[in-house]
């Protein structure tokens, strides 16, 4: 399916994938994933040691949607709390960065009712820096410069600072292309 734009943010280029369509079927469920550790006898203490139990729990919704020219497509869609039925008309965003075979999912508006559903961990995907070589290079030998002489603490406090900046230019400019996007699917009917 060709993009509906491109954009270039950074040195990678985004494109903006959009599906819109009548919803034949749509289901929603959770799954809940527990797990722990802990517990037992503590001999140098003599105490029990504290259990700890934690969960998380996922929505998921799965719809299918046709568009005008009957071509279908089915839309898994996990965190991204969507409220659609059968008959709505809905918009799917998604974007992918050049080269790579998918993307995340970063908006669905329901132009039945109204109601625009956004992934900000979507836009987070998108605009997450790439680590190159020279990157990770540059943090190894901080690291052992910091065994050696302790001059790698100032190497990477420079390299996170650096990362740090890099990394919120790329969120705004990726947040704003999205919003852009999100602009156009709002007035499609």
């Amino acid at each position: 399916m060709a993009p509906s734009q491109t954009v270039s943010v950074g040195n990678r280029i985004i494109e903006f994938h959009t599906f819109t369509g009548l919803v034949l079927e749509e289901k929603k469920w959770t799954t809940t994933q527990v797990s722990g550790g802990g517990g037992g006898y503590n001999v140098g203490s003599g105490h029990q040691n504290p259990v700890t139990i934690t969960s998380s729990t996922t929505t998921h919704s799965q719809f299918f949607l046709r568009d005008d020219a009957g071509q279908e497509r089915a839309f898994e869609i996990a965190d991204f709390n969507v409220a659609v039925r059968q008959g709505h008309r809905v918009t799917v965003l998604w974007g992918i960065i050049q080269g790579n075979p998918n993307g995340p999912y970063l908006a669905v508006c329901n132009h039945t009712t109204g109601d625009l559903t956004q992934s900000p961990s979507g836009v987070n995907a998108l605009a997450a820096l790439p680590m190159s070589t020279g990157i990770l290079l540059a943090y190894i030998a901080s690291f052992f410069a910091i065994c050696l002489y302790g001059l790698g603490i100032v190497a990477l406090i420079i390299l996170m600072v650096q990362r740090s900046g890099q990394k919120k230019q790329m969120l705004a400019a990726v947040r704003s292309a999205v919003d852009s996007a999100i602009a156009q699917i709002k007035n499609l009917k």
